[in-house]
């Protein structure tokens, strides 16, 4: 069968290719971190309470982060939405090819977030009164993280092979996962990884910022978070390797010295993580979260790279038409920077009134 006879045709950009892909990346970013705060923080609590029977959120390591869980469970769901439209401005065309075949399990995912947000909400409601119903809303909302992580994995990894594709001639279902994919497993464990140790620094953050105001134990807790970030960055490197192995060799050597700018991104982001891992370990949140920086970027960046190169010979960015709607990018822009500064008021007054709390 010829593969290109299955890739749709692809929909005509109002603007530049380049400007949608750098806002793609730009807002995936956040938006990764911000789920690996909330997947990475529910598997953290999750653990915690069942090691600890009398725990308390004010006291407790978890504390810290098991209470912010709604507030950014809501704000990493709507940050979700920028880069999954810039997605589909560029990528339209596949990702909507590959969210059909396995599109059972990608429409379940609406009704379970909202079950996820709303066990977040409920763990945090029934702390103390209910240790039942609120353990229980706690691994409601980790279990249907674990799943809508899959899905994505899965969906990301269909849309890069249309090869694949063809499964659909056999099975209509809308049921089809990549599992033949050698780097579906890796990948998705390398996410889970980066989560509890981004949920990690994320802890070490707040409770460097209770430090600050003379809160008795938080230098200690400071440190005990930085450890799980070390402890969880060294999993998520050895899990990386693992995916690095597991591409296509071609693929991987243009990251081991065949591709120049690829290479570099791969080393700026492999010594970046070490780095980040030598100083939690020395207990300095500053240089361990600068490294983390350096380190998310380099994985957006190489996300899109390995993209590209599933994809040669198939769909380029220079393939997309444009027809230009200036008007209408410029009045995109200005509603967004709205709602960017309404985000930030909203987190600056949230911030506030826990400061004024503390």
């Amino acid at each position: 069968m010829d593969i290109t006879s299955l890739i749709p045709g692809a929909d005509t950009i109002p603007a530049p290719a380049w400007l949608f892909l750098v806002l793609d990346i730009l807002f995936f970013t956040i938006h990764i971190l911000l789920i690996n705060v909330i997947l990475g923080g529910s598997l953290i609590t999750l653990v915690s309470r069942l090691k600890s029977k009398n725990d308390t959120l004010e006291t407790s390591l978890h504390g810290s982060i098991t209470g912010k869980l709604p507030t950014t469970f809501a704000l990493g769901v709507n940050m979700g939405v920028a880069p999954l439209l810039f997605l589909q401005v560029i990528y339209g065309h596949l990702f909507y090819a590959s969210s059909v075949l396995l599109a059972v399990y990608w429409i379940l995912i609406i009704p379970l977030i909202i079950l996820a947000y709303y066990g977040a909400y409920i763990h945090i409601r029934r702390y103390y009164s209910s240790a039942i119903l609120s353990k229980t809303a706690i691994w409601i909302t980790a279990l249907i993280l674990l799943y809508i992580g899959f899905v994505f994995v899965n969906n990301m990894s269909l849309m890069v092979q249309p090869e694949k594709w063809g499964a659909y001639f056999e099975n209509r279902e809308g049921t089809i996962l990549n599992w033949a994919d050698p780097t579906l497993i890796p990948r998705y464990l390398h996410f889970v990884a980066a989560s509890v140790a981004v949920a990690g620094l994320f802890m070490a953050m707040i409770w460097t910022s209770r430090q600050k105001k003379g809160i008795e134990g938080a230098e200690t807790k400071v440190k005990s978070s930085l450890l799980i970030f070390g402890y969880a960055t060294i999993v998520q490197v050895v899990i990386g390797l693992w995916f690095l192995l597991a591409i296509p060799r071609e693929y991987m050597l243009n990251f081991m010295g065949g591709d120049l700018l690829a290479t570099i991104v791969f080393m700026l982001g492999f010594l970046s993580a070490i780095g980040a891992i030598a100083t939690a370990f020395a207990g300095k949140f500053r240089p361990t979260l600068s490294m983390l920086i350096i380190t998310i970027t380099a994985m957006v960046i190489m996300r899109h790279q390995l993209r590209a190169m599933y994809l040669d010979g198939k769909f380029s960015l220079s393939s997309l038409e444009m027809t230009p709607q200036y008007s209408v990018m410029i009045l995109f822009f200005i509603i967004l920077a709205i709602g960017l500064y309404a985000v930030w008021y909203m987190l600056k007054t949230a911030y506030k009134k826990e400061g004024r709390a503390a």
